[in-house]
């Protein structure tokens, strides 16, 4: 997947953004499926899991704490607002300002709606053991495997657009930092498409190395991401 998106950052911003332009409109078919889906599972099914799990006992203590500390980790999960600016620098003028906008109604809408209904179909109890690919059970759950499938691919998708992303976005700080002369002129060159490609061939680099280095460990690479 690097090396496939290394390839594509080298081709140039436009066809990387039709790409991402694709994995958007397939991520918000994904997620709207889920979502009638699992209203349609909650027409048939009633909303006893919901009172059952609203009556669980607060495990950080009162109410309040745990409100605080849900909000805190709800934010942590709503990530792509700092996507955008990774790559202001591609965009044209007032074009930033849309896709804050636009991020802002989708994940006003999705983060709440879908948090409700894994209240409301999955027990508590089995959260825990399915937290790694949580959507993709809940998708199994309210409408079968093809669904649990689904949007385990879609998840991949969105994965994928994060790679291309963090190519995108390297390569614009990178290119910024040494106009600024903090890096050598040596990453200004460019090929015959106006990509970096210093850059980017160096980034991947970096990426495979880390990935080695952790042996693929999730626990690692997720702290490698937090830093």
């Amino acid at each position: 997947m690097l090396a496939v998106f290394m390839g594509l950052a080298l081709v140039g911003i436009g066809e990387s953004a039709m790409v991402a332009v694709v994995i958007f409109i397939t991520h918000l078919a994904a997620l709207t499926l889920l979502v009638g889906v699992g209203g349609c599972f909650l027409m048939y099914h009633g909303t006893a899991t919901f009172a059952a799990n609203w009556q669980q006992p607060v495990l950080a203590g009162d109410f309040t704490t745990a409100l605080f500390l849900g909000f805190s980790a709800a934010m942590l999960g709503i990530s792509g607002f700092e996507s955008s600016a990774n790559f202001v620098e591609e965009q044209q003028a007032g074009v930033f300002r849309k896709t804050l906008r636009n991020m802002w109604v989708v994940v006003s809408f999705f983060n709440p709606v879908i948090a409700l209904l894994a209240l409301a179909i999955i027990p508590l109890a089995q959260v825990g053991a399915h937290r790694e690919s949580f959507l993709a059970f809940m998708g199994a759950t309210v409408g079968g495997n093809w669904l649990g499938w689904l949007i385990s691919v879609d998840a991949v998708l969105v994965l994928s657009g994060a790679v291309l992303t963090s190519f995108v976005g390297v390569t614009g700080l990178v290119e910024r930092i040494t106009l600024d002369r903090v890096l050598p002129n040596y990453f200004l060159a460019k090929n015959r498409r106006g990509a970096n490609y210093r850059i980017i061939i160096g980034f991947f680099i970096l990426c495979v190395t880390v990935l080695f280095t952790t042996r693929g460990d999730l626990v690692a690479l997720a702290g490698v991401y937090t830093f």
